[in-house]
């Protein structure tokens, strides 16, 4: 009986040191390539939304596609930490009255970022996350992190599970972050244009009408009569078959630099003419006040139109924005040098 009982543990032994232990260093080795590639992967797409300033659908989509071909499922955390300044009650001059405002950041997560429904958790297989108005800008001097988790149990982590308890099953985890470096989305490289691509003009409409102090025209949301401003959209080089106005109308925003700012807007006047010049106006609703200035006595807007909307004969065009306004909460205010 002894016998027998040390016979089946040496039979045991052998086929844990002959097959499982050959066998799991296999997985082993496949779950370290995929942590390599996902590693990649993730560092990969965060300089890329450094180098941008902004993520847009297809770069997401693009990050998940890249994923997928590792072979495990993920959960993809995000978050984006956008610079704001804060007035410094405790630090104003007695004499002047001169405010003092403080760099502070914000955090904004996969529900900020992410349409509610297939925002919450990543799905590798579907592809189903959608960004909220298909675009999340950022500024020069925010910070972007991803964090990265596999949720299914790989070959290794089965078969060591089937010999040792509590074996997590967590084979990648990965963290990375970077600091924005660029707004590529603020100006359109109108020399690197070709004759045939699409070039996409936008400019205030009656720039000398409000007061220029800071370098930008003001306005101040007091008065209601400020509260709208008006841009004119030009496109040479365009499709005449395309149908310009619904889509400058579908795509182009007054983007704030407080966060989650961003308006569409309130009217288009135009036509695609040969002329292709429209008239957009955007309107600021008083009741959204929070939302425009947040703890802050201005914002500084831009308005945005993103690049690949319109069709040219060879290539599609770059993204264009107009000139910074300033917009104040009353007129009150002195706003610092910017």
């Amino acid at each position: 009986m002894k016998d027998t009982l040390s016979m089946i543990v040496a039979v045991i032994f052998i086929v844990v040191l002959l097959v499982l232990l050959p066998l799991y260093n296999y997985f082993e080795r496949q779950d370290d390539m995929s942590y390599n590639l996902t590693l990649k992967t993730v560092t990969m797409f965060v300089d890329e939304v450094a180098q941008n300033g902004y993520i847009d659908q297809n770069m997401y989509d693009k990050f998940i596609a890249r994923l997928a071909t590792t072979g495990n499922t993920y959960d993809i955390q995000i978050e984006a930490k956008k610079k704001i300044l804060t007035m410094d009650p405790e630090n104003i001059d007695p004499d002047t009255g001169e405010e003092t405002y403080i760099e502070q950041f914000k955090s904004y997560y996969n529900k900020d970022i992410f349409n509610d429904e297939t925002g919450k958790t990543s799905n590798i297989i579907s592809k189903d996350n959608s960004l909220k108005n298909n675009v999340f800008f950022l500024d020069v001097g925010d910070k972007f992190f991803v964090t990265v988790k596999n949720t299914n149990t790989t070959m290794a982590s089965a078969l060591l599970g089937a010999l040792v308890s509590s074996i997590t099953k967590e084979k990648v985890n990965i963290t990375y972050g970077s600091t924005i470096k660029n707004n590529n989305w603020e100006n359109a490289d109108i020399s690197q244009l070709f004759q045939s691509d699409i070039l996409v003009s936008i400019s205030l409409e009656n720039p000398n009408d409000p007061e220029d102090k800071n370098g930008y025209p003001e306005y101040n949301f007091e008065n209601a009569t400020d509260r709208s401003i008006s841009f004119i959209v030009k496109v040479l080089n365009a499709d005449s078959s395309e149908n310009l106005s619904q889509k400058i109308k579908d795509n182009i925003r007054l983007v704030g630099t407080n966060p989650n700012c961003y308006l569409n807007p309130s009217s288009i006047e135009g036509d695609s003419g040969s002329n292709n010049e429209f008239k957009i106006k955007f309107t600021l609703d008083d009741t959204k006040q929070s939302r425009y200035f947040s703890d802050n006595e201005y914002n500084v807007f831009q308005c945005f139109l993103p690049a690949n909307i319109i069709q040219g004969t060879f290539s599609k065009n770059s993204s264009a924005s107009s000139q910074k306004v300033l917009y104040k909460i009353n007129s009150g205010i002195e706003v610092p040098e910017l």
